[in-house]
């Protein structure tokens, strides 16, 4: 990979992850470049707009030319096209609002959501992010990456005083190995206070794994673990169809 690229996607990355100005100084201290490097990657992205400078402050954040980008990039992701009817059924079935999620970077975003019927919600729209690790849905997205990103993940994404939720490493491991051999993932409580949360992987035409599915749930509208486990058959067939329309053709079991 070309360095000073991968320098420059860092620092985009970096950018977006608080809703506030960076000056250089914050900038090579969280990313340990050097600051006349980061000056002159900045020097590029102001000239073309992505990133705008206060000419006051000395600091920076992402500009108006990535706006075009992002919209032409969502218009890119057919995945939505075809799990938004699916999305629609999985809520209708299991009565709960139901979740479309993608990774980017070490986050889960919300890419499309469906309301089910009932008035008592959790609030998670679209281009919500969270970490990997919080909840079942982006779970079942990190359970499914690659042995090397996982052991990259627990040894250096949990320890960062901003990680949501805190998690012991060695248990989560453990987790994800769990979620691998069922094929789902289920979470209580774990950001939602009070809340079940399901997710279930979608794969793509090359067998990887492309996004995630699933749906959260109150306590109060889990009858028993008979009725638990059927939501978790809801969101895996929903994942497994969706699956399907993205090209990926499961093993059959002998």
């Amino acid at each position: 990979m070309i360095q000073s690229l991968l320098r420059a996607m860092e620092l985009l990355e970096l950018l977006k992850e608080a809703n506030h100005k960076y000056s250089i100084a914050e900038l090579s201290e969280s990313t340990g470049l050097p600051p006349s490097t980061i000056h002159r990657i900045l020097q590029t992205f102001c000239e073309k707009k992505y990133v705008i400078r206060d000419e006051h402050a000395h600091t920076y954040q992402l500009g108006p030319a990535l706006i075009s980008l992002g919209r032409a990039a969502a218009d890119n992701v057919r995945i939505q096209d075809a799990a938004l009817p699916i999305l629609k059924n999985l809520s209708y079935c299991t009565r709960e609002d139901s979740y479309l999620i993608i990774q980017v970077g070490d986050k889960g975003l919300v890419l499309d959501k469906t309301d089910g019927p009932n008035h008592l919600k959790v609030v998670e729209e679209f281009g919500y992010e969270m970490d990997l690790h919080c909840g079942a849905i982006r779970k079942a997205l990190l359970a499914f990456q690659s042995d090397e990103y996982i052991r990259r993940y627990l040894d250096t994404r949990l320890t960062r005083p901003e990680a949501f939720p805190k998690a012991d490493p060695a248990e989560l491991a453990e987790e994800l190995r769990t979620i691998r051999e069922k094929g789902i993932a289920v979470s209580h409580g774990e950001y939602v206070p009070d809340a079940v949360g399901i997710g279930a992987p979608i794969y793509g035409i090359d067998g990887r794994i492309s996004a995630s599915v699933g749906i959260i749930a109150p306590y109060s509208r889990i009858e028993d673990d008979t009725h638990l486990l059927h939501l978790q058959d809801q969101v895996r067939h929903s994942a497994a169809e969706l699956s399907y329309y993205m090209g990926h053709t499961f093993k059959q079991e002998k």
